[in-house]
């Protein structure tokens, strides 16, 4: 059995595996200031105007109606300009210039909305049915002045904001034909006492905070399953590194992958066929592993005695690509869902957690680099070409897609100084970098969750 002071000095060295190695070196030679300055400027996104309208209430007597429906509007307005898909004019406009526009059903001012520049308008009103409270909500394509939305909501006051979540989703699938992010979730370990970590989740925006695990030990890479029911997560709560899986529904721990005396870490689900592949020492060196689902004997996919950890499937299912010391640093290797056909992406400087961009991209892997003695984000094409560094402001590591592509949440001490870390999100060309609402400013090793069933 492994001793508690031991199991601190493994979490570490296992959580911060790659930036420890690559501490203890010196530092790079340095790429050229146009390679990691460069920001991403062009996109193939179209992002439409939209306005949310005032949403009056009608006949409903609950305390804070009023309310209610400004927090409900504002969300939904934020959770649209998030997605990318949107600009979301509110925070532009002066609410009393719009209270004169009318949004109500068959008098819309189309002429006055379209003075604002919006391209589509959202609009809606609080009623009741039966004590029930509801919210109708009804997209308008100011152009074309044409309904091209309308659905009613159940609203329960407590659960607003995940109301909005789901209104906001259904905006962006009806305007673009695209699934929206707003009700899905963030995985993240924070510490809860001395020398214990846990697994946490909460809403993309921050919200909701929840306490996943309760193991009252050392939790670490937290990983959606494919279908978003389950968290997979490396723990010692055994006295080894084992991998175990929580079902957020049932609340129920269950172990994943558990050799005795054996680190067994970094699971990651693919969404195309459920193969699960991990990290594991059972072989003496870290080897990279898959398991099809309902089978319970793993095959090893690498055979170099080297450290090889962080496996990240593509979005065909096709390949992994995963982090590796076989060139003596740790750097990033692509190879086949066989382990055939092995190729290196990275040649300079140190490089971890990769991690591949969903479809319809798939295109580019995110990863960690240290450039100049620290630790940022950086993106790279598949082929090798066109690294970019993405983050500058103090040391940034161990980031995750969203399943859209278009989003990135990942770990920065920026605001909290060395080692004191916190989660923040970015656009997948690293603008609008900020940190992500939470109850505490403490989080490390952030996954985002793939599209969940509402």
């Amino acid at each position: 059995m492994i001793r508690k002071k031991n199991l601190i000095s493994a979490f570490f060295l296992l959580a911060g595996l790659w930036p420890c190695l690559a501490l203890a070196q010196a530092p790079p030679g340095g790429f050229s200031s146009s390679e990691i300055y460069t920001r991403i400027t062009t996109s193939r996104i179209q992002r439409y105007k939209i306005v949310v309208a005032t949403m009056p209430v009608e006949g409903i007597t609950l305390a804070d109606s009023n309310g209610a429906a400004m927090r409900l509007r504002n969300v939904i307005a934020d959770d649209l300009d998030f997605s990318l898909r949107f600009d979301a004019l509110n925070s532009h406009l002066d609410d009393y210039s719009l209270v004169s526009l009318s949004s109500a059903k068959d008098k819309v001012d189309f002429a006055g909305w379209k003075k604002t520049g919006a391209d589509y308008l959202v609009a809606g009103s609080f009623f009741e049915i039966e004590q029930n409270p509801m919210v109708e909500i009804r997209v308008y394509d100011l152009s074309l002045e044409d309904l091209v939305f309308l659905k009613n909501y159940t609203v329960e006051f407590p659960a607003l904001r995940r109301i909005a979540h789901r209104i906001a989703d259904d905006v962006v699938l009806n305007v673009t034909g695209e699934r929206g992010i707003a009700s899905t979730r963030i995985a993240l370990i924070a510490p809860v006492a001395k020398d214990t970590y846990e697994v946490f989740c909460c809403d993309y925006d921050g919200y909701n905070l929840i306490q996943v695990t309760k193991d009252n030990s050392l939790a670490m890479i937290p990983i959606w399953t494919s279908n978003g029911e389950k968290i997979s997560y490396t723990t010692f709560k055994g006295g080894d590194a084992d991998l175990y899986t929580e079902d957020l529904k049932t609340g129920k721990s269950s172990p994943l992958i558990a050799s005795k005396g054996v680190v067994d870490m970094a699971a990651t689900w693919c969404e195309r066929n459920g193969f699960m592949a991990f990290s594991s020492g059972i072989s003496g060196g870290q080897e990279i592993y898959y398991l099809r689902p309902g089978d319970s004997k793993p095959i090893r996919l690498t055979f170099a005695h080297s450290m090889d950890i962080e496996p990240s499937w593509s979005p065909t299912g096709m390949e992994i690509a995963f982090s590796s010391t076989r060139a003596g640093n740790p750097h990033i290797f692509i190879m086949d869902a066989d382990g055939l056909n092995l190729r290196r992406l990275t040649f300079e400087s140190r490089n971890f957690t990769p991690r591949w961009r969903p479809l319809p991209y798939g295109d580019k892997i995110i990863l960690t680099s240290e450039i100049r003695g620290i630790f940022q984000i950086a993106i790279i094409d598949v082929s090798g070409d066109n690294f970019i560094q993405l983050t500058t402001d103090g040391e940034n590591r161990d980031a995750s897609w969203s399943p859209d592509g278009l989003h990135i949440v990942f770990t920065s001490d920026r605001r909290g100084g060395r080692e004191n870390f916190e989660i923040f999100t970015m656009d997948w060309n690293g603008n609008t970098q900020r940190p992500l609402y939470s109850s505490f400013r403490t989080g490390r090793e952030p996954a985002w969750s793939p599209y969940l069933e509402r």
